[in-house]
C-alpha cells in the first residue's frame, strides 16, 4: 500500500522531542512493507524535503521562515491561535499551503491518514485532487477546543463526517467525536504507541529521589498544581526533587512561583530536551506526573511505564486509558491536596512503588507497542482500500 500521513506536526529533525509518536508509527507501517510518504508543514530550522529512515517528508512552506510561529512552542496552532489576532491572521496562509501540499504530494496514493482534525480539513478540501480516501486520527485538543467554537466546528465536523474512519486515541475523545455528528461505526479506539526499543526498564535500585514532568508549559497541562502539592512533599521529605521538562508561555510564573515559595532547591527546570535524554530521566526517576486539565491520552506517560516508572496523572480525558490502579494514581484535576497525597504515597510504600513499576512495564509491552497497534491501523487502510 502507498499511504500518506497528513499531520500539522512532525519532527524536525532526528531527536526532535515534537509529536515523535506519528513518526515512530510511519516507521512502524514502512517496517510491514509498505510505502510512507509524510505530508506536513515547515517549522523554522527543519528541512523542506528529506528522507527520514527511509520516509519522504516533504515540510511546506507558508511564510518567510521569520515569521512561521504558528509551532513556535510544542503546543502548537491550538495554543498560537489563542495568543491574538497574529496566530490568527497567520493561520490562512498556512492553511492555503497546506491544503496545495495535501493536493499535490498525496496525489496517487492509496489512502491518506490524517492526524489532527485540521490535516483532515485539507485532505477533504484537496479530494477533488488527489482522490484517495482518508481517515483521521484526533490527538485531544484539535476536538476538545474546536467542538464549541462557531464556525470553525463546522468545518472540522465536515471533515470528521467525510472521512472514511476517525481514529481517536482514548473513550473520551471518541466521545467528543460523537459531538460532531460522527456516527458510532465510523468511530475505532486506538491509542498512540511508542518505539519499545527506546524507552528500555530502568534499574530499581539506581532510582533517584526524584519526580519528573514532561510536557508543555502551559495552562492546561496544570503544571502548577504540581507545583502547589510540591509545597507539600518538600516539607515531609526534603531530599526530594521535581525536574521540569518542557517549554510554554507559562515557564516564568512558574519559575516565579518555585522562588516566592521557597522551592528553589527542589525544583529544577531543564527547558526543552531530546527523546533520548527524557528517557534518561525516566529511567532515573521514581514517579512521573501528568496534572493536566485536558490531555488526549498523554504519550509521555507511555514512556514512562515502559520505562518501569509509575505515573501520577489527573482524570480528565485520556488519562484514565492509560493509569490504571496497578501502574499509577489518579487525582481529581487541579486538586494539589489530593495529588500530593498519591505522590506520598508511592514514596512511604517502596513494595507498593516496586510492583508498580513491574506491572507499568507489562502494560507498556502489552499495550501500547507500535508494532502491534499498527496491525491494526493497516488492518483499517486495508478494508478502505478494497471498498473504494
Amino acid at each position: 500500500m502507498k499511504i500518506a500521513i497528513v499531520t500539522t506536526n512532525f519532527p524536525r529533525w532526528h531527536g526532535d522531542f515534537r509529536v515523535p509518536f506519528i513518526y515512530e508509527a510511519a516507521r512502524a507501517i514502512k517496517a510491514k512493507g509498505h510505502f510512507v510518504r509524510i505530508i506536513t508543514m515547515h517549522q523554522p530550522g527543519a528541512e523542506e524535503h528529506e528522507f527520514m529512515d527511509g520516509i519522504e517528508v516533504f515540510r511546506s512552506r507558508y511564510l518567510p521562515e521569520r515569521y512561521e510561529i504558528l509551532q513556535k512552542d510544542a503546543a502548537g496552532i491550538p495554543s498560537a491561535w489563542e495568543k491574538g489576532f497574529k496566530g490568527k491572521l497567520f493561520m490562512l496562509p498556512y492553511f492555503w499551503h497546506f491544503w496545495l501540499a495535501v493536493a499535490k504530494y498525496a496525489k496517487g496514493f492509496d489512502i491518506i491518514h490524517a492526524n489532527f482534525s485540521l490535516s483532515g480539513l485539507a485532505a477533504l478540501l484537496s479530494k477533488r485532487i488527489h482522490k484517495a480516501p482518508y481517515i483521521i486520527t484526533v490527538q485531544g485538543s484539535d476536538v476538545f477546543k474546536t467542538i464549541n467554537k462557531p464556525v470553525i466546528n463546522i468545518f472540522i465536523g465536515k471533515a470528521l463526517i467525510n472521512a472514511e474512519k476517525v481514529i481517536a486515541l482514548s473513550g473520551s475523545l471518541a466521545d467528543t467525536t460523537k459531538q460532531f455528528g460522527v456516527s458510532d461505526q465510523k468511530i475505532v479506539v486506538i491509542p498512540n504507541g511508542i518505539n519499545i526499543s527506546k524507552f528500555p526498564l530502568g534499574s530499581y535500585d539506581k532510582r533517584e529521589n526524584q519526580l519528573l514532568f514532561v510536557g508543555s508549559l502551559i495552562e492546561r497541562k496544570g503544571v502548577k498544581f504540581l507545583l502547589e502539592a510540591m509545597k507539600q512533599i518538600h516539607q515531609r521529605f526534603p531530599d526530594y526533587k521535581l525536574i521540569v521538562v518542557g517549554e510554554g508561555d507559562q515557564k516564568t510564573s512558574l519559575i516565579d512561583y518555585v522562588k516566592r515559595h521557597g522551592l528553589a532547591n527542589c525544583v529544577q527546570f531543564l527547558g526543552t530536551q531530546s527523546q533520548s535524554r527524557v528517557g534518561e530521566l525516566m529511567r532515573q526517576s521514581k514517579l512521573l506526573i501528568l496534572p493536566s486539565i485536558e490531555e488526549g491520552q498523554g504519550v509521555v506517560l507511555v514512556e514512562a511505564l515502559a520505562s518501569g516508572t509509575p505515573c501520577i496523572g489527573s482524570n480528565v480525558g485520556g488519562i484514565p486509558d492509560v493509569i490504571s490502579s496497578d501502574v499509577g494514581y489518579l487525582f481529581e484535576p487541579g486538586n494539589s491536596n489530593q495529588l500530593a497525597k498519591g505522590i506520598l504515597h508511592f514514596i512511604k510504600d517502596q513494595d507498593l512503588w516496586m510492583e508498580t513499576s513491574k506491572n507499568a512495564r507489562i502494560k507498556a509491552q502489552e499495550n501500547y507497542d507500535w508494532n502491534k497497534l499498527t496491525d491494526r491501523i493497516t488492518k483499517i487502510y486495508k478494508t478502505i482500500i478494497v471498498k473504494n
